[in-house]
């Protein structure tokens, strides 16, 4: 495991748990080559917005990218959309960032 992708959603008060819940429910991700992990946690003490973070760990930048070309990610997505696009979404922001991993420690 090399690469992790950190998706960072800015959202709505109130709004963080109901974003967490849909993840209970896998939709293929964990079925693509180079997929390790995920985890998916709520920044504490913010009190304009909530605010969810989505870190994924992959073998390599290349697994991820395929990720977001696959016809999984599409099925995952298909009705998540930005307050820009839709009033009564709970996203008002989205932020990707990419990281190397330089070192691990998991017990």
């Amino acid at each position: 495991m090399n690469f992790m992708a950190e998706n960072k959603l800015k959202l709505d008060k109130g709004t963080a748990e109901g974003i967490i819940d849909r993840f209970y429910t896998r939709h293929g991700i964990e079925t693509l080559e180079g997929f390790k992990g995920m985890f998916v946690m709520k920044t504490h003490e913010l009190e304009d917005y909530d605010e969810v973070k989505i870190l994924t760990l992959w073998d390599t930048e290349e697994d991820f990218k395929d990720w977001l070309q696959s016809d999984v990610f599409r099925k995952a997505h298909q009705h998540v959309r930005h307050q820009s696009q839709d009033s009564s979404s709970p996203i008002l922001e989205n932020t990707v960032i990419k990281y190397d991993i330089g070192y691990q420690y998991l017990k």
